[in-house]
């Protein structure tokens, strides 16, 4: 379920709130959150599988090394939608999805590895320039859990098998709103 509704945040938002647990001196153990970039694949080949560039010179990159359980938000409050619909960001109806997971480094000789760097590029083309001595890496979230915040009511649980076999039932074209970007109704839910 919602599969389409997440890939299609991940493709048009970019970037994804990124929580870790803290290993700051000052903060050790606490939650800390950052912004970061990501794709989850091409335009034409969506895979829901969250792709993210990292460096362990980032605070969040210390983070993961030492623990690699991490949460993602992403939002459409990053688009005009919510606006438009008058929906403050904290509105549940300004729909949310939270990925639990752990962020995993991918081996560069992998094939997966060069699929997620040119989904990256592709999206974010200036992270080609960032600086090599930073030793940036392609890693992913291995999804662990899934939750959907659009409407009142509270979260809905989805599972990681409906999340990568969606049954489609019908297509709402929100053209107007989403320059082009269909989102998926999918039943049972």
């Amino acid at each position: 379920m919602f599969k389409d509704l997440i890939t299609t945040l991940f493709y048009f938002l970019g970037w994804v709130s990124f929580a870790t647990i803290s290993t700051q001196s000052k903060i050790i153990g606490y939650p800390f959150v950052t912004l970061k970039s990501l794709s989850d694949g091409t335009k034409h080949n969506s895979t829901g599988v969250p792709y993210l560039y990292m460096t362990e010179m980032d605070v969040s990159g210390k983070d993961v090394k030492t623990n690699n359980k991490i949460t993602i938000m992403a939002t459409l409050a990053e688009t005009s939608y919510c606006e438009t619909e008058n929906f403050d960001p904290q509105d549940p109806r300004c729909a949310k999805v939270l990925i639990i997971g752990k962020l995993i480094k991918i081996k560069e000789s992998s094939p997966e590895y060069a699929f997620g760097k040119h989904a990256l590029f592709d999206k974010h083309p200036s992270m080609k320039n960032w600086p090599v001595d930073h030793q940036f890496y392609v890693a992913k979230v291995d999804i662990e859990h899934i939750e959907v915040l659009d409407y009142f009511g509270g979260l809905k649980n989805v599972t990681i098998e409906d999340y990568f076999n969606p049954k489609i039932t019908s297509i709402i074209n929100l053209d107007v709103i989403f320059n082009n970007v269909s989102i998926i109704v999918i039943d049972d839910f």
